[in-house]
């Protein structure tokens, strides 16, 4: 589609932007982007910051430099909260002292993954019924959101504005889905997730780095380290893709004006290429 618009492309995935983990983040492959000019992908040191705040004040200067160029940029993903903080600004939300952070971590770290996930559902029960006991980073969050009181996120930039975005939304059968998922998961895990994941072992991140809610790497560690078998490794992973899924669709229908398209109804993907470009107008 980018090409056929002589488009550039914006990744709006909240793990793309991390050098070094291409198979687990699914990043586009080195030959695609010569082909086509892509942002935010592979660019940032996995030990460096990132936000939904960093990332839409780095896109707000790529949409306005393309936009001086007069080029045509996709935005491409992925993260919802991203492109909500691009699209609207950042939300009301959370924002935690240092030693609150600082408190949690420690005391996570000390408990462990599953007493953690107690102390949560102890706290907030329906945050604990949708993270995985090994989603130390999103507990992390979740738990400090219990101990601090709402504070406006501010940011020095002005959001798009929702009239400044077609969106569409891609979206197959469940079963279709599962497939795909099934084999994205199977290809990733011998095409490198595991030495992605020693690497990042390796760079003793703490644990609530954002980096490990990436689908994938808990997983793979957790094998490497013998807690879990190579099947139900994959099963986790799938499992979660899965859900992650499912919350994207959630979050698209309720959050923006989107066009939805079913794949299932499209006999290859050039023909659902034909169709997204006569959506965009002249």
């Amino acid at each position: 589609m980018a090409k056929r618009l002589k488009a550039e492309i914006l990744s709006a995935d909240a793990f793309q932007v991390f050098k070094g983990l291409e198979v687990g983040t699914a990043q586009p492959s080195k030959e695609w982007q010569k082909e086509v000019p892509h942002y935010l992908v592979g660019n940032r040191d996995p030990r460096q910051s990132w936000n939904a705040v960093e990332f839409a004040k780095e896109a707000k200067k790529i949409v306005e430099t393309t936009c001086q160029r007069e080029v045509p940029l996709l935005l491409v993903g992925g993260s919802g909260f991203y492109i909500r903080a691009l699209v609207e600004g950042p939300p009301m939300g959370e924002a935690p002292k240092p030693e609150v952070r600082t408190w949690v971590l420690e005391k996570v770290r000390e408990l462990g993954n599953e007493k953690a996930h107690a102390w949560l559902k102890e706290r907030d029960p329906s945050a604990a019924q949708r993270l995985h006991p090994n989603d130390l980073q999103r507990i992390c969050r979740a738990l400090e959101k219990t101990l601090t009181q709402k504070a406006p996120v501010v940011a020095d930039y002005e959001p798009l504005g929702s009239s400044s975005v077609l969106f569409l939304g891609l979206e197959r059968s469940r079963d279709k889905l599962d497939t795909a998922l099934r084999d994205r998961t199977r290809a990733m895990w011998q095409n490198g997730l595991l030495d992605e994941a020693r690497r990042l072992s390796g760079m003793s991140l703490p644990a609530d780095h954002p980096i490990w809610g990436a689908i994938g790497y808990l997983e793979a560690s957790a094998f490497l380290n013998g807690q879990l078998k190579e099947e139900a490794a994959l099963e986790r992973i799938f499992r979660r893709t899965r859900q992650y899924a499912k919350r994207q669709w959630t979050w698209f229908k309720h959050q923006h004006e989107v066009q939805w398209i079913d794949l299932d109804g499209f006999p290859d993907l050039p023909a659902v290429v034909d169709f997204l470009v006569e959506k965009i107008p002249a």
